[in-house]
């Protein structure tokens, strides 16, 4: 949330999405808005909203300070206005006090996955380019959106047909190894060559082409290789945007990570799983045996060390 909110790029709107959690992220999330927002800016309803979304202070005397002492809680002092907690789907929208283009929107809602998470955000988009960032990753710096728009404004002239802009990324093995995967710029035909992280899509696109809540892991592949194949322009911007927390669902082998692959591949070529498998035989899964046999202290030196570019 930092490497968003304090992105030195002014127009953005920050959407977040939450699947009713119970662990304190809802409320985490709820806090850090609440800090940074204009106090006359803040609406709440229920989503999608039964009626009108309602202004917190047409709320009843009686209601705010009943639940007055939750948010004192969630923010550590007196609040001065309380939210409803008793609404099956929450939803917080509202501008940076410090910066009247910076807006945020907060879903709190049960989902069906990932993928339905990020489409449900993509209903709420209202910019022109959507870029997904998960739980654990981050911008690369304060300022990497407003240098990747201006590289892209450079060029615009020749670029202006590409709907997918995509840059480098960062991947951290630990809090002290990391490497640059950098992006591969040609053929998206069976698998995209950079994080999703790292890539900013036209809204038009993505809200005319969701993803596809098929898929549990391969979501993104899907979408890109689909947008490819169907003559798509991308664009890739050579700047480190993204750094990427190993630790996500889709950072390990899997069966049906390997599966999902496969169903996307065979849409283009259907030899595709074929030659995949023997990859998987005789290339992916030796190297992550060979690399879990080695004792975990030397595991991230060696991937820095010995890693190859992204591919």
């Amino acid at each position: 949330m930092d490497s968003v909110i304090n992105q030195s790029y002014p127009h953005i709107e920050y959407i977040l999405i939450d699947a009713v959690s119970t662990d304190g992220t809802r409320e985490y999330i709820e806090s850090v808005l609440r800090e940074i927002a204009l106090a006359s800016s803040l609406l709440v309803s229920e989503y999608p909203p039964k009626s009108s979304i309602s202004i917190i202070d047409d709320f009843s005397k009686g209601e705010l300070e009943d639940l007055a002492d939750l948010d004192s809680t969630i923010l550590g002092k007196l609040a001065p206005l309380s939210i409803k907690y008793d609404i099956p789907s929450f939803y917080l929208q509202g501008t940076h006090k410090d910066n009247p283009h910076f807006t945020f929107k907060f879903l709190s809602q049960k989902d069906n996955g990932i993928y339905d998470a990020m489409n449900k955000g993509i209903d709420l988009v209202t910019g022109r380019w959507c870029n997904f960032m998960n739980c654990g990753d981050r911008f690369s710096q304060v300022d990497v959106i407003e240098e990747f728009f201006n590289f892209y404004k450079k060029h615009l002239d020749t670029r202006k047909s590409a709907k997918i802009l995509y840059g480098d990324a960062s991947i951290i093995y630990s809090s002290t190894d990391s490497k640059i995967l950098y992006s591969k710029t040609t053929n998206h035909k069976y698998h995209h060559h950079f994080l999703h992280q790292s890539a900013f899509i036209e809204a038009s696109l993505m809200k005319h082409h969701k993803y596809d809540t098929h898929f549990k892991i391969a979501g993104d592949t899907d979408f890109f290789t689909k947008a490819y194949n169907n003559g798509i322009n991308f664009l890739h911007i050579p700047l480190v945007v993204a750094c990427f927390n190993v630790e996500g669902v889709s950072s390990s082998l899997s069966w049906r990570m390997f599966k999902e692959d496969c169903k996307i591949g065979y849409k283009y070529n259907r030899l595709y799983p074929v030659f995949y498998a023997l990859r998987y035989v005789f290339y992916i899964v030796p190297r992550v045996c060979i690399r879990k046999l080695i004792p975990a202290r030397f595991q991230n030196k060696a991937r820095v060390l010995f890693g190859k570019k992204y591919t």
